[in-house]
């Protein structure tokens, strides 16, 4: 009996052990058959999504049926789930087409990068299938449509970038709210139109949200304000009104607030230090907040970027602005903020302490007096400094020259006297150098040619005088030289000459200047505009101007020009303003443009001028036209009163009995002369935009030519009696 109870546990823990057994086997089994299920499914998605691109070169030529689409570049597997696809990073490839809704296949997907192509189409709403994904980057496409709402299914999502599709349109969906997980949130650089969904109050583990530089609308939703883990929140450039919500100012984790170049209005509140402790960039520039200078961001120790620039501040800068040690941009531009004595200017000393200071902007205020000689004490750090187009007197230190990392300075627009500091040769990272409109005297200093990476130096209008020093021809880099009403003397230094880099503009106009053009102008085969009118410039045009094939400005008016206009003019095809006038230059303009679009305000003087030639019999190199005394000017002087006496008789004065003492026919010939000169008059103007238009100017020489006619006739018939 004991011996048959042995045989039956033996025999049911067998059976127990294949039972056990099979089960084990049936599950490896399952699971073996399932992944191998879902292989087909990936591939297969992966396969349709690569149909859809435009061509398959580069990173898709891996892509076929040849090797395991696992091992496919842009793809990686689960480890955990063979076969199944988590990652899809197809970052910078130079893909076009569109994106397949297969897309939404590949549902063990965690990451789908497809950022910095060129794909275009709609967003598949497919993407809503994919509820393992944690992160989705677009950015760089050109993707039009909406952001589908369905997109809110992702809920695992963490980060969402779909940006810089300057195509996608539409409002952004009130069910991105929903998104439980989601911590990084940007929709910038896209055309996205409507409000900020209040649903974003939900977004409680959000860190980044940056919407920049769309057309969104209305009030920024206090709800924002209750994201406490929130540290990057940027919504420049849209079309956002109303107050920045309080609730914003006491998110104590915030880094960066950018909310520049909306339509906000109102004050920051007195107590910024304790409720955003740790914010380290402060953009609010470009709206219309107003009142003093809000002190309290004085007291935000952590503050690296102040932007408040063109809103409506009023009154002083606060000397406490030298707290802000770690400062490294302040931009004050564009606001009415004052200085008028030494004590108003103590903010630029206090600035002093900020040893990190890089960029300095107080332009377009209402500084006035002198400018501090504490601007030279500024950390060498500084790269860029603008104080133009306030009020500001008094010189530019010596001491400048200290400030050896400055690459860009802008003093346009002032009262500043006294001279080009020597020092500033000692700034060879000034990229762009910018005195314009000021009093400044004395000559450009030689030392000037030492800067060899400045790109721009605009010095027009000031008392400077003396020679061009030829050392600017070491600036062999510069695109633009602007050096006009100066008091400039000596001749056009050849080195210029020699700056093929000159592409925007040289500009040497309204000056003392004399001597010929050097024939090296030929070399300024890049320069647009060349503006050399208002000189005493002599000697005949270099046939080598020809050579300036870009040029669609050439200013040569008001100089002693003489001989002929050379034939390689005609070579010059986008020329749009030809200037020759006042000068004594003889025969005709070349036909010039090509056909192109041109301007006819040269071609209109020339007109005026040979119709006034015409019906003188004076050339314009008449030596009676000395002293400033022109062709046009001798017309417009003697015109109406003493028009007959400078007509030329022969045109008016027929041969036969009836005409010269045909009082009414005389009278009628006097009109017309009278027209015909005022024409000419009118054509000839010295300002370009004075004169009459070709269209304007043939109308009126029609009906001329008509009035005219009527009195030949009566001539004819009279003579006939």
């Amino acid at each position: 009996m004991v011996l048959l109870r042995i045989k039956c546990c033996l025999l049911l823990q067998q059976l127990l052990l294949l039972l056990l057994f099979s089960t084990a086997a049936t599950n490896r089994t399952g699971a073996t058959l399932s992944s191998l299920g879902n292989r087909g499914g990936d591939e297969g998605a992966l396969l349709d999504f690569k149909a859809k691109i435009s061509g398959h070169s580069g990173v898709l030529a891996s892509w076929n049926q040849s090797t395991s689409y696992c091992s496919w570049e842009g793809v990686t597997c689960s480890k955990k789930h063979r076969w199944r696809v988590v990652t899809l990073d197809l970052n910078s490839q130079g893909l076009s087409g569109t994106i397949s809704p297969a897309i939404g296949n590949l549902t063990f997907l965690l990451l789908l990068n497809l950022s910095i192509n060129t794909l275009q189409g709609e967003i598949p709403p497919s993407i809503g299938s994919l509820r393992r994904l944690q992160g989705i980057d677009l950015t760089g496409n050109m993707l039009t449509g909406v952001i589908p709402s369905n997109i809110s299914r992702c809920t695992s999502l963490r980060l969402m970038r779909i940006s810089s599709n300057k195509q996608l349109q539409g409002s952004i969906p009130d069910e991105i709210g929903n998104m439980p997980s989601l911590a990084a949130l940007g929709l910038y650089d896209n055309s996205i139109t409507g409000t900020i969904p209040r649903s974003f109050g939900n977004l409680s583990q959000l860190t980044k949200l940056s919407l920049k530089n769309n057309n969104l609308e209305g009030s920024i939703p206090a709800r924002i304000g209750n994201n406490p883990y929130l540290r990057f929140l940027q919504l420049s450039h849209n079309n956002l009104s109303g107050l920045l919500p309080p609730s914003l100012y006491n998110l104590s984790s915030l880094n960066m607030l950018s909310v520049g170049n909306n339509k906000l209005h109102g004050r920051p509140p007195p107590d910024l230090r304790k409720s955003l402790p740790s914010i380290q960039q402060f953009g609010i520039g470009r709206n219309r907040f107003s009142g003093p200078f809000p002190l309290s961001l004085t007291n935000l120790s952590s503050l690296q970027l102040l932007d408040i620039g063109f809103n409506s501040f009023t009154g002083v800068v606060p000397s406490q602005i030298g707290r802000l040690r770690n400062l490294n941009v302040l931009f004050l531009s564009t606001n009415m903020f004052e200085a008028n004595n030494k004590e108003e200017w103590e903010f630029v000393s206090s600035l002093t302490n900020c040893s990190r200071l890089q960029v300095l902007a107080i332009e377009r205020n209402r500084f006035a007096g002198e400018l501090p000689s504490s601007v030279a004490n500024l950390t060498t750090n500084l790269q860029l400094l603008r104080i133009h187009t306030n009020h500001i007197s008094g010189f530019i230190s010596s001491e400048i020259g200290n400030l050896a990392s400055l690459e860009e300075i802008d003093f346009t627009s002032n009262l500043l006297t006294g001279v080009i500091p020597q020092s500033i040769g000692k700034l060879t990272q000034l990229n762009q150098v910018f005195l314009d409109s000021n009093n400044l005297s004395g000559i450009i200093p030689f030392s000037i040619g030492n800067l060899t990476g400045l790109s721009v130096l605009d010095a027009n209008d000031n008392d400077l005088e003396g020679p061009i020093p030829p050392s600017i021809g070491n600036l062999t880099i510069i695109s633009g030289l602007a050096l006009s009403r100066n008091k400039l003397t000596g001749f056009i230094p050849n080195e210029i000459m020699e700056l093929s880099s000159l592409s925007v503009i040289l500009d040497l106009s309204h000056n003392l200047l004399e001597g010929p053009l050097p024939l090296g102008v030929g070399n300024l085969v890049n320069v647009e505009e060349l503006w050399l009118s208002g000189n005493k410039l002599s000697g005949e045009i270099p046939d080598t101007i020809g050579n300036c094939r870009v040029l669609e400005i050439l200013s040569m008016e008001d100089n002693s020009f003489n001989g002929s206009i050379p034939t390689t003019v005609k070579d010059i095809k986008g020329l749009t303003q030809l200037n020759l006038s006042a000068n004594k230059l003889n025969g005709s303009i070349p036909e010039y443009g090509d056909g192109l679009a041109v301007s006819t305000y040269g071609d209109v003087f020339s007109l005026g001028i040979t119709l006034i030639e015409m019906f003188t019999g004076r050339s314009p190199t008449n030596d009676m036209f000395t002293d400033g005394i022109s062709l046009h000017h001798y017309a417009e002087v003697a015109f109406l009163d003493k028009v007959m006496e400078i007509a030329d008789a022969n045109i008016w004065l027929r041969e036969g009995p009836n005409t010269s003492n045909d009082t009414r026919y005389i009278t009628r010939i006097k009109e017309c002369l009278s027209s015909v000169i005022q024409l000419g008059i009118l054509c000839s103007k010295q300002l370009p935009t004075e004169r009459l238009s070709m269209s304007n100017a043939a109308a009126e020489m029609r009906a001329i030519r008509d009035k005219y006619a009527s009195t030949q006739q009566l001539s004819d018939v009279r003579s006939y009696q």
